[in-house]
C-alpha cells in the first residue's frame, strides 16, 4: 500500500520545514511527498529546495485558496490513501508511519480510516470508534489524522473549492452520507496539528451550514438548529447521556427523501463537483 503525503503551504516557512523534516525522517519510506505551496515570499521556496531530493513533487504557483491546493495534490498523487499534512503539522514520531501501516495490515479495508488527534494547544480529541451521521453533523474530523482513499475524489469529486475553510466537512458527510463510504477507527495517532491554523477561522460555522444546505436540502435548516442546540450547554449535557431522538429522525427522513426524489434532486447535490 502506498501513501501519498500532500501538504500545503503559503508563507510558513518555519512550519513547513517541521513538517518536512518530520516526513522525510520516517522509519517507514513506501510513500510518495507532495508539497504544493501558493506562491510564497518570505523562505519557502529555501526550504523547499533544501529538501527538494526527499520531495516527489512540488511547486509553486497562486492558487483560488486552500482547497484548490490540496485539489492540485490529489491530482498529482498515486498513492492509494492520502494524508492531508499543512505546513506546520507534524508526524508525532519517525516511527509514525510503521506503526500505521502494522496495525493497517491487519484491519479490514476502509474508504477512510480515522483516529484521535493532539493539537498544538494541547487539546486532545477523541472521535468514538463507531461513528454516524449524527455524530457527522454535530462534530468533524481532523484530516491530518485521517486516511483517504484516493479513489473516493476521482469517483465522487473533489474538495469543494467554493469554500475556504470547511469543505472537508462537506466531504466527511458527502462520502458517509451520500455514497456510504467505510470509516474504520484505528487506534494509531498520525500527527499533531497546528491548533493556530486554518481551521481557526471565523467564517468556519457559515460554510459548515452551507455544507449542510448543499447535502441535505429542505430539512437543512431543521439540521442547522438542531446542531446549534447541540453546541449549547444543554445540548452538551444531552449529549453525554444520549442523543436527540429528533436529529436521528430528521436524518433518517432525509435519506428516504432524497431516494424518492430521484436523480432530480441528486443532479442538485452534485452542482459543486469540479
Amino acid at each position: 500500500m502506498k501513501l501519498s503525503i500532500i501538504t500545503i503551504n503559503k508563507n510558513n516557512a518555519i512550519g513547513l520545514e517541521k513538517t518536512i523534516k518530520s516526513v522525510i525522517e520516517q522509519s517507514y519510506s513506501d510513500y510518495e511527498f507532495i508539497v504544493i505551496d501558493g506562491a510564497s515570499n518570505d523562505e519557502s521556496i529555501k526550504i523547499i529546495k533544501k529538501y527538494s531530493t526527499k520531495i516527489s513533487y512540488w511547486l509553486s504557483e497562486p492558487d483560488l485558496g486552500i482547497y484548490n491546493a490540496m485539489n492540485k495534490g490529489i491530482k498529482k498523487a498515486i498513492g492509494e490513501y492520502c494524508l492531508f499534512l499543512n505546513s506546520g503539522d507534524w508526524l508525532i514520531d519517525n516511527n509514525t508511519l510503521s506503526a500505521l501501516f502494522m496495525e493497517l495490515s491487519n484491519t479490514e479495508d476502509a474508504g477512510v480510516y480515522y483516529t484521535c488527534c493532539l493539537a498544538t494547544n494541547k487539546v486532545f480529541f477523541k472521535p468514538p470508534e463507531n461513528i454516524d451521521i449524527n455524530y457527522l453533523v454535530i462534530h468533524n474530523l481532523n484530516h491530518q489524522n485521517s486516511l483517504i482513499k484516493r479513489l473516493l475524489f476521482l469517483e465522487h469529486g473533489f474538495y469543494n473549492e467554493d469554500f475556504s475553510i470547511a469543505s472537508d466537512y462537506e466531504f466527511w458527510l458527502k462520502e458517509f452520507w451520500l455514497h456510504e463510504t467505510k470509516f474504520k477507527y484505528i487506534n494509531t495517532s498520525i500527527a499533531i496539528y497546528d491548533s493556530l491554523g486554518i481551521s481557526s477561522h471565523s467564517n468556519f460555522d457559515h460554510e459548515l451550514e452551507g455544507s449542510i444546505r448543499n447535502l441535505f436540502g429542505p430539512l437543512a435548516e431543521s439540521l442547522i438548529k438542531l446542531r446549534h442546540f447541540q453546541h449549547s450547554l444543554y445540548g452538551s449535557i444531552l449529549e453525554n447521556y444520549g442523543y436527540s431522538k429528533l436529529l436521528n429522525f430528521l436524518l433518517r427522513l432525509s435519506r428516504f427523501l432524497y431516494k424518492i426524489t430521484g436523480k432530480k434532486a441528486k443532479k442538485g447535490m452534485h452542482t459543486y463537483v469540479k
